[in-house]
């Protein structure tokens, strides 16, 4: 039979052994998806609006809202031709002398849902990371929601 003090130790330390466990689930479940310490996700919205965008490489959209500064009045500018149905091109988004950042976007027409995802940037956009679904808004509007990371 243990005596009192070896007890105390066995209660003691699976307390200690709980206790740390607590603050890796605590930790673990407050992290979000794909992100790392010193790159936080944060939530990522987009508006854009593409009256100048017919299919054709080099056209444009216009990005008319969103909730990352360096993206105001943006031009999203598609870089293969789009297809019958859909979409699948490389993406330069322009934010001004010196601020772009690339990526892809596949679109299905008929659904108007589809994904993009950007990869890199330079100038304010540099280091920018984004993971975003595309759905279809109204009139010549789409919207682009998910997350982003600055990696720099």
């Amino acid at each position: 039979m243990r005596s009192y003090k070896s007890w105390t130790r066995v209660l003691a330390a699976a307390a200690s052994l709980a206790a740390v466990a607590a603050a890796i689930l605590a930790v673990a479940a407050s992290a979000q998806p794909g992100s790392r310490p010193g790159h936080p996700v944060r939530p990522f919205h987009l508006t854009k609006n593409c009256i100048n965008y017919f299919g054709g490489v080099g056209e444009y959209c216009t990005v008319t809202s969103s909730n990352l500064p360096a993206l105001a009045d943006a031009k999203i500018f598609y870089m293969q031709e789009a297809g019958a149905t859909s979409l699948d091109s490389d993406t330069v988004i322009y934010a001004g002398s010196g601020n772009s950042a690339t990526g892809h976007c596949s679109l299905d027409f008929t659904t108007g849902l589809g994904h993009c995802d950007i990869f890199d940037g330079t100038g304010t956009l540099a280091g920018l990371h984004a993971s975003v679904t595309v759905s279809y808004i109204s009139g010549y509007d789409w919207a682009w929601d998910g997350t982003y990371r600055f990696k720099n």
